[in-house]
């Protein structure tokens, strides 16, 4: 059993944080939250987003410019602090776990990836119930800006070919506060654990036989007549953990082409992801105990409504 020296502590808390910041970058890599979020960085505690709606359009010029204005909303997002705290014991490093210890480091610089993926997705599930920047809630049956329409982006239908139809026919008739076609054009399909087999039938298979909620062959309902599945390839599906529970059917078919996506993830860039410790302080040898934490400032928010529709799959 090795005696924990001052210079110990230093190589295994060097060990743990390369450890950490080669897991925090590996993870960063393929971050899920990056398929639906747009990342604002800000070094305000408080960030403004006066307006989301679209700005000036290309009209022919006559005698003059013509000025155009910009729909303006009250939106902000205030940063929130995050911590992820973890305990070591001394009798680990007295014990030699030195392995075990870089384990945990990496699974450290791994949480703050998974945190902002949670946020995410279930950002997603609580768009229900939560406002957007124009004063509805994130899906909503009553979107309204300018001069656009009374515009929806919500359901209660099953996944199904049918609904899919719906709601991208919808998403593409979306027009903005001037009025203008904003050119959605769906691409992403997002579902939980429960509606993934689904959701791989309706974009893979060649040909639709069964419609959801429409009765199946074999059981004394209606017969169907195979027919070519437009949805093949169209849509990639991406199944998250965090649609469980309360949120098992719920689907959403999203636009993430644009430059800003249904989810803003706001960071404080001056106040990065960091990892700290009091491994080297004289009061936590005599406690027996070190913490090592990560901590950060960010908060999930809501960018275009009209960049998703989505369903509770209640039917």
């Amino acid at each position: 059993m090795p005696v924990v020296t001052s210079d110990i502590l230093e190589l295994t808390l060097a060990g743990i944080k390369t450890e950490f910041d080669q897991a925090y970058i590996k993870r960063l890599e393929d971050a899920d939250w990056k398929l639906i979020a747009t990342e604002v960085p800000t070094t305000l505690p408080t960030q403004n987003y006066a307006w989301l709606g679209r700005g000036a359009v290309m009209e022919e010029w006559k005698d003059r410019a013509v000025e155009q204005g910009v729909f303006e909303s009250t939106y902000q997002l205030s940063d929130k602090t995050w911590l992820a705290d973890l305990v070591v014991d001394r009798k680990a490093i007295e014990d030699d776990q030195y392995g075990l210890l870089m384990l945990r480091g990496q699974e450290l610089g791994g949480e703050p990836v998974r945190h902002w993926d949670e946020l995410a997705f279930t950002g997603l599930g609580l768009g229900f119930t939560t406002v957007c920047y124009d004063g509805q809630y994130f899906f909503d049956a009553e979107h309204q800006q300018g001069n656009s329409p009374v515009q929806s982006n919500i359901s209660s239908a099953l996944l199904g070919d049918a609904a899919l139809t719906t709601a991208e026919a919808t998403m593409m008739a979306y027009r903005d506060d001037k009025n203008k076609p904003l050119g959605i054009k769906p691409n992403l399909l997002v579902v939980g654990p429960s509606q993934a087999r689904m959701a791989a039938d309706l974009t893979g298979s060649e040909v639709i036989v069964h419609v959801p909620g429409d009765g199946a062959v074999g059981t004394g309902a209606t017969a169907y007549t195979p027919y070519t599945n437009y949805f093949k390839g169209r849509y990639r599906v991406h199944v998250s953990p965090y649609l469980t529970e309360e949120y098992a059917n719920y689907w959403m078919l999203l636009d993430t082409t644009k430059v800003i996506k249904p989810i803003l993830m706001q960071n404080r860039s001056d106040v990065p992801i960091t990892f700290e410790t009091d491994m080297i302080e004289p009061g936590a040898r005599l406690r027996g105990k070190y913490n090592i934490f990560v901590r950060g400032r960010y908060v999930q928010g809501y960018g275009l409504w009209q960049t998703a529709f989505g369903s509770t799959g209640a039917g």
